[in-house]
């Protein structure tokens, strides 16, 4: 439940950010620190593999606990290269794994990355509406995966982040009275499978533990415990990255935003100065996929 728990957590934040391929001089600045301190990667020191690879009679086990041990190397993106992470991956899958389950994984991780790239190259990354953003995962999804693949990969994150578009449309909803809304998001939520349901509970509980603990003034490391206390030290670390990878982008984008306002207010500057300065300013601060991103961020 608790791994569950953290998958619903986790979804939600990895739709709205949309998939991020490192590339430029973020990944050279990685790669320049992990060369530094040594190690396989800066980012995984004092963590263990997130996930785990099975196997039944010869055939590989695809689950979602499999696609967590993925994206735990696959973070590392930028501060070790493909290759680098694909040969670190077989070793840790070699742990467990017959040849030819061995063989699976490593097949199944190749379309996985390519999954995760064609989701950085489309435009559409920056749509804000949560539906057709799943609609458009979906999508991709299709184009690599079988539909056993699709279920073992993502099944219960799917049907969590289907609830969770349909009860923002319904919190959204002008046309529905407060009562309306509450009698039909209770409805979404008995149609919800016990598992998921229980895991939603128990993600309310540890949201709003967050929220009190923050407005007591508690420091990160009082989240932290707090966090492994409910979910577990895996899920705490995992949830403490997410934090840091939101403030990363957070604090940059504020950043871009005060520079790019200075230069739009720029009255020495013609519209097509203001318009390459901007575009200069953006190429500087973020790589092109990231950049996919910055028009659901920023004012018309």
């Amino acid at each position: 439940m608790r791994r569950l728990g953290l998958t619903l957590a986790a979804s939600g934040a990895a739709l709205l950010a949309w998939w991020a391929w490192p590339g430029g001089e973020h990944a050279e600045a990685a790669a320049a620190r992990q060369a530094a301190r040594g190690g396989f990667a800066p980012s995984l020191v004092g963590t263990r593999p997130d996930g785990a690879a099975a196997q039944s009679a010869d055939r590989l086990v695809v689950n979602q606990r499999l696609r967590q041990l993925f994206d735990y190397y696959l973070a590392t993106l930028g501060e070790r290269d493909l290759a680098a992470i694909r040969a670190e991956l077989r070793r840790e899958l070699g742990r467990t794994l017959s040849v030819g389950a061995l063989e699976q994984a490593m097949a199944l991780f190749e379309r996985y990355v390519g999954y995760k790239r064609s989701l950085a190259g489309r435009q559409a990354a920056a749509a804000t509406d949560l539906s057709r953003r799943l609609e458009l995962v979906q999508t991709a999804r299709r184009q690599f995966f079988s539909q056993a693949e699709l279920e073992g990969l993502f099944g219960d994150e799917d049907r969590y982040d289907d609830f969770t578009a349909k009860r923002l449309a319904i919190e959204s909803n002008p046309a529905l009275s407060a009562a309306e809304r509450q009698r039909r998001i209770a409805e979404l939520e008995r149609r919800l499978p016990p598992a998921l349901r229980a895991a939603r509970e128990e993600h309310l509980r540890l949201a709003e533990a967050e929220e009190k603990l923050k407005r007591s003034g508690e420091g990160a490391q009082a989240m932290y415990q707090l966090r492994a206390g409910m979910v577990g030290q895996a899920a705490a670390d995992r949830l403490d990255e997410l934090d840091r990878e939101q403030a990363g982008w957070q604090e940059r984008l504020d950043g871009f935003k005060r520079e790019r306002a200075a230069i739009l207010g720029d009255g020495r500057l013609s519209a097509q100065q203001r318009q390459q300065a901007v575009a200069q300013l953006q190429s500087r601060r973020f790589s092109p996929q990231e950049a996919l991103r910055l028009p659901a961020y920023l004012p018309n």
